[in-house]
């Protein structure tokens, strides 16, 4: 044993494997400090030096057997396969070291390329998009900005839990006003109003907002009479920097909302521009009883999707158009309350309601306050003036950074004009403003089920769900993505709690499409005979409806009905907005089962164009194409629409209109192994 050691030791000098060993140590070391120094500032996610550590320690044993193995000498590279010294191998010894040091050196450039190469093929996350608000504030020690600020729901004394609205809406004017002046920088208001109704130490809720001033208030009304008291807290110290009461008439509650926010930016001794000084100079005036429920339309608003609650804010705000008919904030939230109508039914009634009200909003409103700005931004986008949006919604973010809906709204319009990089950022930017704002999450969740990520899309919806748990809208939007997924058990439960909370077009639908996907054609119609009642004006009703009746003996004619009125609402969407591609594409296939082939044919090959050959718009192209028995070029485009999205294979396998090409070598490559 002790003679197998030392031949061993021998060994190890004669093939200079230490010297190498001991190079690549201090190579590594040196390229671990290297990209300490470096990875940060480049914006390398933190993962990203565990993989190069983790990587260059597993290249020690690769470097001992390349340096046992291989010599480059001035012979080139040999392999040195004799377990023990050999005669033969005498000459060429003095030349080791120096090739077993360019060995090494080779070594190390492939645990550059190694790691280089994991950092091409993992997408790294964002490590500062997916960490809670808490962890973010807790780990990271940041200076507090002396002119930051947040504003928390007020709370209300009034001692009935229906008149939150109003010191929830209090304060959110006021915090509306502060983040007006550039000068402040303002928490966004999900941020802070997360706070409502729960026992908060301030100088912990200073810490994870990472603000300097915390302002807190009371609000008690009575008839007429309003009293209302804030406090301005230092939230590293936690004592009072200022504290008021106001004992007002209803009627002065605009100018004690510019009274508070004139003392904060006092207290806080900032030096305002002249046009931020006029701003706090300025107060308000509307009319209470309109302005009362003006805010109640606006909490129903942010409380639910839902169709029910959506209408209850359309009465709210048409009462304080009735007390008050030059109120432009009305008209903005009666605009936006019908294009999410218009959204949800696809009346285009809803949306010339929402055209009529943007427009008289913006006629009323000189100075165009954020509400209209927004307001006018959506109906841009659906009347497809992307632009013209984009600079709307630019205009409302330079006067308000914080405004969480103009960035989910400028996500929408990346979207439609298939820029999701931009997207995706707009929407991500959304969430890390207000992270428990359900809207943001939801806008993200539909976002990654339009590219084709339903993994992301269902996490989004999931989060949907549980901040909304009593709306019917999160878990719809969660059962498509787990459809998409395969997983159609998981998917019908989902379907069937969102139609237990609050019947809906989009879940019977979806519903009705996993009974057509099942061949229970007579059932899928009773869903959507069920879904026309909520939404008799939708052109994907009537196509769907259409579809089950085709494969239902003796219903040939209703068939023709169902499609002739699905093309005549889709002609009527495109006439709203002609970028629409994917109602484009439906109105294409409409038409071909309508006998209008060359119409349908031409207007497919432009809703390709226009979504530069979505996978859906090539399904419906192969559906078509079928029609006509055009067999070869319907299997061409599956073969496009799968290599683009593989989870439309679940789809083929289980389309009724392609039963018929099993047995064809083509078609079955195409489906699911």
């Amino acid at each position: 044993m002790s003679r197998f050691f030392s031949q061993l030791i021998a060994e190890i000098r004669r093939r200079e494997v230490i010297p190498v060993i001991v190079t690549y140590a201090v190579a590594g070391w040196l390229i671990l400090q290297i990209a300490g120094l470096t990875f940060e500032p480049l914006g390398v996610p933190d993962w990203g030096m565990r993989v190069l550590i983790i990587v260059t320690i597993a290249g020690f044993p690769a470097v001992f057997f390349i340096a046992w193995l291989i010599d480059f000498n001035n012979k080139g590279m040999m392999f040195d396969i004799p377990v023990w010294r050999s005669a033969d191998y005498k000459d060429s010894a003095s030349n080791g070291k120096s090739g077993r040091l360019l060995a090494v050196f080779l070594c190390v450039l492939v645990v550059i390329g190694t790691v280089g190469l994991v950092f091409v093929l993992l997408e790294p996350i964002p490590a500062s998009k997916q960490q809670p608000l808490e962890e973010t504030a807790a780990e990271i020690d940041i200076e507090k900005p002396t002119n930051s600020i947040a504003v928390l729901a007020f709370d209300n004394f009034y001692g009935q839990s229906e008149e939150d609205y109003f010191s929830a809406g209090l304060a959110e004017e006021i915090l509306n006003f502060l983040a007006a002046i550039r000068e402040l920088n303002v928490a966004a208001r999900t941020s802070s109003f997360r706070f409502q109704g729960e026992q908060v130490d301030i100088r912990e809720v200073a810490e994870l907002l990472n603000v300097k001033y915390v302002l807190e208030g009371s609000v008690r009304r009575e008839g007429d009479r309003v009293r209302v008291t804030a406090q301005l807290i230092d939230g590293e110290k936690g004592y009072h920097a200022w504290s008021k009461t106001y004992d007002r008439t209803l009627d002065d509650i605009f100018a004690i909302q510019q009274e508070i926010g004139a003392a904060v930016v006092n207290e806080l001794k900032i030096v305002l521009s002249v046009a931020s000084e006029t701003r706090l100079q300025e107060t308000r005036y509307e009319n209470i009883d309109a302005y009362v429920f003006y805010l109640q339309g606006r909490e129903k608003l942010r409380s639910s999707q839902d169709e029910d609650v959506i209408r209850t804010a359309m009465q709210l705000f048409n009462r304080a158009l009735d007390i008050d008919e030059s109120y432009a904030r009305a008209y903005a939230g009666l605009c936006e309350v019908q294009l999410r109508l218009y959204e949800i039914t696809n009346d285009i009634n809803a949306f010339s309601e929402a055209q009529v009200a943007c427009e008289q909003a913006q006629t009323l409103d000189d100075e165009l306050s954020l509400e209209v700005e927004i307001a006018l931004g959506r109906l841009y986008r659906y009347r497809g003036w992307y632009d013209k949006a984009v600079e709307q919604l630019n205009q409302a973010i330079d006067a308000s950074p914080t405004a969480v809906d103009a960035f989910i709204e400028l996500g929408e319009i990346y979207r439609v004009q298939n820029m999701p990089i931009e997207a995706e950022n707009q929407f991500l930017r959304a969430i890390d403003l207000k992270r428990n704002y359900w809207k943001a999450h939801e806008a993200l969740a539909n976002f990654y089920y339009g590219i084709e990520k339903y993994a992301q899309s269902a996490s989004s919806y999931r989060t949907v769900t549980a901040l909304t748990p009593d709306s019917a809208v999160g878990f719809t939007g969660f059962g498509a993505a787990l459809w998409m997924q395969g997983e159609t058990q998981k998917a019908l439960l989902a379907y069937e709690q969102s139609l237990a909370l609050k019947p809906t077009r989009l879940a019977y639908t979806n519903l009705a499409t996993s009974y057509y996907y099942a061949g229970q054609f007579e059932k899928a119609v009773n869903v959507l005979q069920q879904a026309l009642v909520i939404a008799p004006d939708d052109h994907r009703i009537w196509g769907r409806l259409a579809e089950n009746y085709r494969f239902i003996p003796g219903k040939e004619n209703e068939a023709q009905h169902a499609y002739f009125r699905a093309a005549e609402l889709a002609s009527s969407n495109l006439a709203i907005n002609s970028e629409d591609w994917l109602t484009r594409g439906f109105l294409g296939l409409y038409q071909v089962h309508l006998k209008q082939q060359s119409d349908g044919f031409e207007t497919l090959t432009k809703a390709l164009e226009q979504s530069d050959e979505n996978s859906e718009v090539l399904y419906f192209q192969a559906l078509a194409l079928l029609q006509v028995d055009k067999v070869d070029e319907a299997i061409a485009a599956l073969k496009m629409a799968v290599t683009i999205d593989d989870y439309y294979r679940q789809f083929i396998a289980m389309d009724p209109d392609l039963q018929s090409l099993r047995g064809n070598p083509e078609f079955d490559r195409l489906l699911p192994k």
